[in-house]
């Protein structure tokens, strides 16, 4: 899958992206691969080919005190707006990496961070505060990746579809029971342009070059692919309370396997083939 010619081990690593694992696994015969989970992050590995597949949990990218991939608050997050060490010293020496950071900036138009003192905690515009993280790891970009032995891919964000009012008119509901695409033009709410242009704009000035996975648009149709009501909190699955519940319970922000992750794995397929064949 991730092709090698000198058979040393490939390393691919997700950033709180849609992990390949979960296409991969299936077509992968038992005893030659292995699926080990530890504390923010699954480590998936082809015998094979000598390749470990990662899916690391860093929501903002930058330092957050929701960094637990399970222990984590939703409510009362907080960033740490210049510091990143902490997770990129997994993605050091990386064949590939994917990263990818929009929803969990997206829970209130202000964000509680730090930047500087660790001490000194503010609120933010979360467009700002978005910005301030995307500088920290461009500088870390700059400074670690050599463009000759790794790639790095960022995935444009991923909407949601929380209100059928912007689809269909004085409606009162959510994603639920939808079982088709949105038809014509169309860009919702679960859509921040102005974080899409601040992130083509940081990659465009790059002294190292990172290929944008733009996914927005062809996802934003597809109001019909989130796991609704058969999802889970916390771990666990919905109980038939909660199912009977749509309107407060549906999960219109998550997306089904497979589905829609299926075209972004094959959209990062696309360029992985490219630079193998060039």
């Amino acid at each position: 899958m991730l092709h090698n010619k000198d058979f040393r081990e490939t390393r691919f690593k997700e950033v709180h992206s849609i992990p390949w694992f979960a296409c991969l696994q299936s077509v992968i015969p038992d005893g030659k691969k292995s699926l080990h989970k530890v504390p923010s992050k699954k480590v998936f590995y082809a015998e094979e080919y000598n390749a470990t597949v990662e899916f690391y949990w860093a929501p903002f990218m930058v330092e957050s005190n929701s960094d637990h991939s399970t222990n984590h608050s939703v409510i009362r997050r907080m960033v740490k707006l210049d510091r990143i060490a902490d997770h990129s010293k997994n993605w050091e020496g990386v064949d590939f990496l994917v990263f990818e950071s929009y929803v969990w900036w997206m829970y209130k138009p202000i964000i509680n961070a730090t930047n500087g003192d660790p001490n000194d905690m503010r609120e933010y515009n979360v467009t700002t505060a978005y910005k301030m993280a995307l500088q920290t790891w461009a500088k870390w970009l700059e400074s670690s990746i050599n463009s000759k032995t790794q790639k790095v891919f960022f995935m444009s964000l991923s909407p949601t579809h929380i209100r059928s009012s912007e689809w269909n008119p004085g409606s009162d509901g959510n994603c639920f029971n939808e079982q088709q695409p949105i038809h014509g033009p169309y860009r919702g709410t679960g859509t921040n342009l102005e974080i899409m242009k601040m992130v083509q704009e940081t990659l465009q000035n790059l002294k190292v070059e990172v290929t944008y996975l733009n996914i927005t648009q062809l996802s934003d149709y597809r109001k019909d692919a989130h796991t609704t009501i058969y999802t889970e909190r916390k771990g666990k699955l919905l109980t038939k309370e909660q199912k009977a519940d749509p309107k407060n319970f549906a999960d219109c922000i998550h997306w089904c396997l497979p589905g829609v992750p299926d075209t972004w794995n094959e959209i990062l397929y696309a360029h992985l083939l490219q630079e193998y064949y060039n």
